[in-house]
């Protein structure tokens, strides 16, 4: 069977603009819509899309196709947002976020060993995010905050006393305080090279504690302590009771020379006294002047 290849070319180089144009509605329209289609679809499978949540901001690190360097969009990206397949995005939380710290052994002025747990509040600055992705990367917690803040508590562990900071607020205060006004000048002097957008907010200290062999030692020490003030507080009331008895005999002895009594008659005299003050004793009649008086008791 021959095919008149002749005529088919003739057929096709036929179709031109005036057929098109010649169309009815519908066909015209079809056309260009499968054409747009088609054009999406394959958008689609090479953009994608950036739709940071309500408490995230987006920075975009942009490469180039063939040539040139990658670089941070100056502006950051707060709602749903069409990027070119080279670009990438980043999300940060710019809501206050609670950063939580753990210490193990750390040595007070008197090298006590204490575990310290403590956390800060830090907040990044809406709308500086682009500046923080490219003056100080991805990992700008990791490779800047944490490392100095370790550092600062691990110096400032090291001057106080550790029964201040397991139990004086007054201490604890200022020692929080301390860190935190260290924290914003380290952050306000890389902003002076670089914008470091990011707020320290509070820095608190949870909870001080020896380890378990310290603790055990201090619980010793402590009943140590305990033992000797009890002790000195017995040799107080010892050395009180004394200078109590050596008053009273030399006021005795006062009494007596002052009434000129003899030793027996000043022990007979506190012998009644004696007498008199016993529970259910009575003296009714006393006679006699000299060396032995003689009295009745009645009971």
């Amino acid at each position: 069977m021959k095919i008149n290849s002749k005529h088919s070319v003739e057929q096709y180089s036929n179709f031109n603009l005036k057929d098109f144009f010649d169309m009815n509605s519908p066909k015209k329209i079809l056309i260009p819509a499968v054409l747009v289609g088609f054009l999406c679809i394959a958008s689609l499978a090479f953009f994608s899309f950036v739709n940071p949540s309500y408490d995230q901001e987006a920075a975009l690190k942009m490469k180039p196709i063939f040539f040139g360097s990658t670089r941070v969009a100056d502006e950051p990206v707060n709602s749903i947002t069409l990027i070119a397949p080279t670009t990438t995005a980043v999300y940060f939380n710019i809501l206050p976020q609670k950063m939580q710290f753990q210490f193990d052994d750390l040595l007070s002025n008197d090298n006590t060993p204490l575990d310290v747990n403590m956390y800060m509040i830090i907040q990044v600055k809406k709308g500086q995010t682009p500046d923080l992705l490219r003056n100080y990367g991805e990992n700008w917690f990791e490779n800047f905050i944490e490392p100095y803040f370790r550092n600062k508590v691990r110096e400032y562990v090291s001057s106080c006393s550790p029964f201040d900071l397991m139990s004086n607020r007054e201490v604890l205060a200022k020692f929080d305080d301390r860190i935190k006004q260290s924290m914003r000048q380290y952050v306000a002097s890389l902003s002076r090279k670089a914008n470091f957008p990011i707020d320290i907010q509070q820095v608190i200290t949870d909870r001080v504690m020896p380890n378990k062999e310290q603790l055990e030692e201090m619980n010793k020490t402590a009943a140590s302590i305990q033992a000797k003030q009890t002790q000195e507080k017995r040799a107080e009331m010892e050395l009180a009771r004394a200078k109590a008895e050596r008053n009273k005999a030399v006021a005795d002895k006062a009494y007596m020379t002052e009434l000129n009594l003899s030793p027996s008659q000043f022990i007979q005299l506190r012998a009644w006294d004696v007498i008199e003050k016993k529970n259910g004793a009575n003296i009714d009649v006393l006679f006699g002047g000299g060396e032995t008086p003689m009295w009745n008791i009645r009971r």
